[in-house]
């Protein structure tokens, strides 16, 4: 058996790794708006929403079903499906949050840290109550949103090729961040949300209606889980107790990238993809989560606040 030249060794090498932190960075942005809505929720709102993976599925169910009721292209659910989990959003941050967060404080004599602890413990519950129903209403079948670019691929070079479906989800997560950080930074409502989340108290006292801003910006958060919702159906198939693995990925990204840098998301979401896709090529596909893990981990250990958190 003839060996294999060394050039030829070195070429495929080589081609296996530009073809890792190809793959890598696009899955990024599909991390990317995966763990979006949370890190508006936990940076900007410090709110640690636990049920975020099961919005995340939410998000997926309501594209997959309205697809089946109106015959249309499939990104263009997303037009319907965005307004929905934004009043899902609002909503729950409005009637239940508010309330809670509220009550807490008020029975600890203001302590702010139990009222941060409250909300947790209700989105815990609220994840699990979410799952049940979604059981109930779909069954246990795994749904998926069907496409004709799940297969389609660009071609680069002969040897080479990226995800013609990545590579939009790339390009619309830079969208999706662009529009945040101008909305967060130049709208009033923006910097409401800012303000509010730095001092409500301070805030109230300057005429903002914090409770409507927080409102508001958990919609956000929820409308961008529809997003990515949508994104999960069209790559892969899901079920009602898919969620925790996704808020597994969105708070691993949350870390890496910063706990309070909406930007970080991005960068953190193509980092933790590079990282897993060569950890799966050079180790096998069971090496990804460990490769994922031990990323979190180490970025914990030197970076407590994330590698570019502000």
């Amino acid at each position: 058996m003839n060996a294999i030249p060394f050039e030829e060794q070195v070429y495929w090498t080589l081609i296996d790794i530009v073809n890792a932190l190809l793959t890598g960075t696009l899955i990024g942005g599909y991390y990317a708006i995966i763990a979006m809505g949370l890190a508006l929720s936990f940076g900007v709102m410090k709110l640690v929403n636990l049920a975020h993976g099961e919005f995340l599925i939410v998000g997926g169910y309501l594209s997959s079903a309205i697809l089946k009721v109106i015959n249309v292209p499939p990104f263009l659910v997303v037009i319907v499906v965005v307004p929905i989990m934004f009043c899902i959003g609002y909503a729950l941050q409005r009637i239940l949050l508010n309330h809670v967060s509220a009550q807490a404080m008020e029975r600890r004599g203001m302590s702010a840290s139990f009222g941060l602890m409250a909300p947790i413990i209700v989105t815990f519950g609220l994840g699990i109550v979410v799952s049940y129903v979604l059981l109930n209403i779909f069954a246990s079948d795994a749904a998926s949103i069907p496409n004709s670019l799940a297969f389609s691929a660009i071609q680069i070079g002969q040897d080479l090729s990226i995800s013609l479906l990545r590579f939009i989800f790339f390009f619309a997560a830079i969208a999706v961040l662009i529009v945040l950080q101008l909305f967060m930074r130049r709208s009033a409502i923006g910097r409401a949300v800012r303000a509010a989340a730095d001092n409500p108290t301070f805030a109230a006292l300057m005429g903002i209606k914090t409770n409507h801003i927080f409102a508001i910006a958990l919609g956000i958060s929820f409308a961008i889980s529809g997003v990515g919702g949508f994104m999960i159906g069209m790559v892969r198939t899901f079920q009602p107790f898919d969620g925790p693995q996704f808020i597994l990925i969105a708070f691993g990204v949350v870390i890496i990238g910063g706990m309070n840098s909406l930007a970080g998301t991005l960068f953190g979401g193509i980092l933790l993809g590079i990282v897993q896709v060569l950890a799966g090529t050079y180790f096998g596909p069971s090496a990804q989560l460990v490769g994922g893990y031990i990323l979190v981990l180490a970025v914990l250990a030197f970076f407590r606040e994330g590698l570019f958190s502000r």
